[in-house]
């Protein structure tokens, strides 16, 4: 009888481990479905060729947002240039001067929080910009992916993106501005919170 139990048990855990793995398939599957595009660009390295790529491509929305997404990921491997790039690329009100840093401002204390996290937990960030699950190790680390599901148009100088997470269920969203000819990120506190 104890073995018939076991025997028992053992099936049951196959089959839940075979109904996650399957939750997880059509989980990707809906993403994949709900994806309207995809973006991408190689990867820079430092932060005065990130502030070049901006100055030189940051009238377009969809190049500012793959700059801050690399910017992000820049802080993996040199954490003051990292912060230094996303500030550049943020609102005025996230940056301080820093006239001897690589592009001319640092983050504000309060910005600077958002990136601690960041710092904390770096599979957040790859998690958007193309990291698979269990350790959201990047498929191509010289290329930025990024799958939105929609972007919405608030008005001709702001606009939102709605980007998909390897590590969430649903789209997070991010808020950009357009000021004098330049988008910047205005809002991104959804890609700060956990993925699974």
């Amino acid at each position: 009888m104890t073995i018939r139990i076991c025997m028992i048990a053992l099936v049951a855990v196959a089959l839940l481990a075979t109904g996650c793995e399957s939750t997880r398939k059509i989980k990707d599957d809906i993403k994949n479905d709900a994806t309207k595009r995809t973006i991408e660009r190689a990867r820079l390295h430092s932060a005065a060729d990130l502030k070049a790529a901006y100055d030189k491509d940051g009238g377009d929305a969809d190049e500012a947002l793959l700059l801050f997404f690399n910017a992000l990921l820049l802080i993996e491997e040199d954490k003051d240039a990292g912060f230094a790039a996303a500030a550049y690329m943020s609102r005025p009100n996230d940056q301080w001067d820093d006239p001897e840093g690589p592009t001319g401002v640092k983050p504000s204390q309060m910005a600077s929080e958002g990136l601690k996290r960041l710092v904390q937990n770096p599979e957040k960030t790859r998690s958007y910009t193309g990291g698979k699950p269990s350790d959201y190790k990047m498929a191509d680390a010289e290329k930025i992916v990024l799958e939105i599901k929609d972007t919405n148009k608030i008005s001709d100088s702001e606009v939102k993106f709605f980007l998909w997470s390897s590590g969430k269920d649903n789209a997070s969203p991010v808020r950009m501005k357009s000021e004098n000819g330049k988008w910047y990120v205005e809002e991104w506190t959804s890609i700060q919170t956990d993925v699974q």
